[in-house]
């Protein structure tokens, strides 16, 4: 898996997101809502 590093401000706002769930699920959660909300055709088969 690729390796990315954010900024600590941008990883602090991360684990308050996270709400104590796996950074990584949280990620995942927020690359999926902003898929579909900015290319909605992309989850369509």
């Amino acid at each position: 898996m690729p390796r990315i590093e954010v900024s600590e401000n941008l990883y602090r706002q991360l684990e308050d997101e996270a709400n104590g769930e796996a950074i990584d699920d949280t990620i995942w959660k927020m690359v999926g809502t902003y898929r579909r909300k900015h290319n909605p055709e992309s989850d369509r088969r």
